[in-house]
């Protein structure tokens, strides 16, 4: 997640969207350090909206939130840059019983289609709630660059990239609008 952040302060952004936020931090890290920038996150769990908007008002940082499914409470709003961090994990990873992740919510952490239905509807639906030239980054599993890659390139992003981890591992795939 802190690969993720770095990339997007690399990038010009006066808006930004966060897709599952969990307990914000992705977006506050963002408003934090992009003050005047709009920021805007979803999440489909009550509980988790709770618990960011008590860390956005600890921190004093300004931040809409709302309960949503991915785009839905979004709207035909536009943003120059959206970010994930979905669920990428197959139902059936031995992953899950490792680094403390049974105790995480399901919810957050897998996904159907081997891990790739978030990512999915995130990178196909992007487009529609981008600004021309604007830049989705989603994070994912070690071994799913090349495929999130495709379905960016299918949803026509151009200057796709992936973005390593501290541990040299590709974690993030970042790409451009038109």
């Amino acid at each position: 997640t802190e690969v993720l952040v770095e990339a997007a302060l690399k990038l010009p952004f006066d808006s930004v969207l966060d897709l599952g936020t969990g307990s914000g931090a992705i977006i506050l890290a963002l408003k934090a350090e992009r003050p005047q920038a709009t920021a805007v996150a979803v999440d489909f769990s009550p509980a988790a909206l709770a618990v960011a908007q008590e860390n956005a008002q600890r921190h004093h940082l300004a931040v809409k939130f709302m309960l949503s499914s991915w785009y839905e409470a979004v709207g035909e709003q536009r943003f120059d840059l959206i970010v994930s961090n979905p669920p990428y994990i197959a139902p059936h990873d031995e992953h899950l019983t490792q680094n403390g992740l049974n105790f995480e919510p399901q919810t957050a952490l897998v996904a159907d289609d081997e891990g790739y239905a978030d990512l999915t509807k995130i990178i196909a639906s992007a487009p529609a709630h981008l600004n021309p030239g604007g830049h989705l980054i989603v994070e994912h599993g070690n071994t799913q660059h090349e495929k999130t890659a495709q379905l960016m390139q299918s949803a026509g992003f151009t200057a796709i990239v992936g973005i390593k981890d501290y541990a040299g591992w590709v974690r993030c795939t970042q790409g451009k609008l038109p």
